[in-house]
């Protein structure tokens, strides 16, 4: 048995929770809740269990207020990954948004993935997952 299953969420801080919580419920349409216990964001996402079938909720994303000044976001050593439908229409609409993103772009049998940077400058990869063939040398046990 692994040690460790699977994520039980994301974490970021930022120097204004409030104003980065926006940022992505306007352009990636994520939206958090604001936690009762103070100056933090954070939604639950539903997910399958691929051995039970069961649906859980989670990972969860969460924004919190940081207590001290962050290092440059070329210094943080973090990228998020979210799952997209179409990864070419959330571009497009990113884009249309003024939201830079990167050159590069990769493809394989297993999903499709983007580059881009949030309010704060925390990297971001979008990835459209594709189902892998049964055969492929990617699958897991």
């Amino acid at each position: 048995m692994a040690l460790v299953e699977g994520i039980g969420g994301v974490f970021i801080e930022s120097e204004d929770a409030a104003a980065l919580a926006d940022w992505y419920r306007e352009h990636l349409d994520i939206a958090f809740a604001k936690h009762p216990g103070g100056d933090s964001f954070f939604v639950v996402f539903r997910t399958r269990d691929l051995s039970t079938g069961e649906v859980r909720e989670s990972p969860v994303l969460a924004i919190s207020q940081a207590l001290v000044v962050l290092a440059r976001p070329e210094q943080r050593g973090v990228v998020v990954n979210l799952r997209v439908q179409d990864l070419g229409k959330a571009l497009g609409r990113l884009e249309a948004m003024g939201v830079a993103i990167e050159d590069r772009r990769v493809e394989w049998e297993g999903g499709k993935h983007a580059w881009i940077r949030d309010l704060d400058g925390n990297r971001i990869e979008l990835y459209e997952e594709i189902s892998l063939p049964p055969d492929s040398e990617y699958r897991s046990g």
